[in-house]
């Protein structure tokens, strides 16, 4: 039997950008320099600039992955015999898919390199398609979900800032019925705001441990207003 999910609601669009090679570009990004005020807002709009002409994603230095907001979203079931019905979350399964998993751009990151993070947030829509035996379950509906919590403690969380983008959100190309995968038949976002951070990888001394060490220019920038970091801090 085939069915479809849409999925509509407050969408998110994570993406984590390696700039370095953006040198070559004639950008120039030094890990240690001095970042103020005065230029951050023209560093950044750079940036996005570059992300928005795809030329990042061409040189492979660019991950992003799709969510959803759990509390902000309504589903609706539409399967062969059987009347289109409303469901919630709480009616399928979410399995917690380690958000290590999802961040193979910063498993690969090396000291010294400079990561951008960017972060779109709208109204979205998800058309998920698959088959399903007669008896329909939609208990055997599987929704990947990011809960941070169970693999990482409180001080790893607080550590790492980017989790703050991740964490609690729900994964759609990680559905599956009954254990087979799902496809993703149509997806739109319809970006209402950007925001933007920037890490720079640092070794932590004394024992060599990797650590992104977030640019503190007093939170989250948004980058389609004129408004100043400090506004939404």
């Amino acid at each position: 039997m085939a069915f479809k999910l849409h999925i509509e609601g407050e969408g998110r669009k994570i993406g984590f950008y390696k700039i370095n090679r953006l040198e070559a570009q004639g950008l120039e990004i030094d890990p240690d320099m001095e970042f103020d005020k005065e230029n951050i807002r023209e560093l950044f709009e750079n940036i996005n600039a570059f992300i928005e002409s795809g030329e990042l994603d061409e040189m492979d230095e660019a991950q992003s992955i799709c969510t959803f907001n759990p509390e902000k979203v309504a589903i609706t079931l539409d399967a062969d015999n059987m009347e289109e019905i409303e469901i919630s979350v709480d009616d399928v399964t979410l399995e917690n898919i380690n958000v290590d998993r999802k961040l193979e751009l910063l498993e690969r990151a090396k000291i010294g390199n400079i990561i951008f993070i960017r972060t779109e947030v709208g109204d979205a829509y998800w058309d998920i398609g698959g088959e399903g035996e007669a008896n329909f379950d939609i208990e055997k509906v599987v929704l990947g979900y990011l809960d941070c919590s169970q693999s990482h403690d409180q001080y790893d969380i607080f550590r790492e800032g980017y989790y703050d983008f991740l964490c609690d959100l729900v994964i759609p190309e990680e559905a599956r019925y009954n254990g087979t995968k799902l496809e993703i038949d149509e997806h739109v976002l319809r970006p209402q705001q950007i925001w933007g951070e920037l890490y720079i990888v640092r070794d932590n001394i004394p024992d060599h441990r990797k650590e992104f060490e977030r640019v503190d220019i007093g939170g989250p920038m948004l980058l389609d207003t004129t408004a100043t970091p400090e506004e939404f801090s």
